[in-house]
């Protein structure tokens, strides 16, 4: 048995046919494309952007709720925020109490470079120079932890409590009062 291959014999003007009418098929396929992405682009633009957009305000305001909602395990949401009992506890069995009241006069003047100028700004001051404790005063920071997980609490439940309890202190001495963060900013 001989082993045949076929010949194809196709004339120029058939092949030329042929490859003209692959390529007009390859244009419009690649035009269609090309609109198909357009479309989905601007679907993006249109639709999901303004999806997105709307999931960052709504996460927004889902962290500043979470954020209330731990801060008043601790100290609840009155105005002026005051510790409760788990909070006093913190403040009692963690030492932080006695680190503040012996660091107080530092801190005090810390507070005092931040150019506060109402009552706001003096809580947001105090709250965050008790945060950064453990980088004003490196020796300390061993104490923090040992007394978190003595009290069984965090060091940011430590650090609100703290902040809080320094705000009742030093708050007078800043020239605002208490009920002054009741008022309108």
């Amino acid at each position: 048995m001989t082993n045949v291959q076929p010949i194809i014999q196709i004339g120029w003007l058939p092949a030329v046919i042929g490859i003209v009418s692959f390529l007009v098929t390859i244009g419009i396929a690649w035009g269609s494309l090309r609109t198909l992405v357009k479309h989905i682009g601007k679907t993006l633009d249109d639709e999901i952007k303004t999806d997105l957009k709307d999931v960052r305000e709504r996460f927004s305001i889902v962290e500043d709720r979470v954020d209330t909602i731990w801060k008043d395990r601790l100290a609840p949401a009155h105005s002026p925020r005051q510790l409760n009992e788990r909070g006093k506890n913190i403040l009692e069995t963690s030492g932080i109490k006695e680190i503040i009241d012996d660091k107080k006069t530092l801190l005090f003047q810390k507070i005092k470079t931040m150019g506060i100028k109402n009552p706001y700004d003096a809580e947001s001051a105090i709250l965050q120079i008790v945060k950064e404790l453990p980088s004003h005063f490196p020796e300390i920071e061993l104490g923090l932890k040992n007394g978190a997980f003595k009290a069984g609490a965090n060091l940011d439940d430590v650090f609100l409590v703290a902040g809080v309890y320094l705000r009742n202190l030093i708050f007078n001495e800043l020239g605002f009062s208490l009920e002054d963060l009741d008022k309108p900013k």
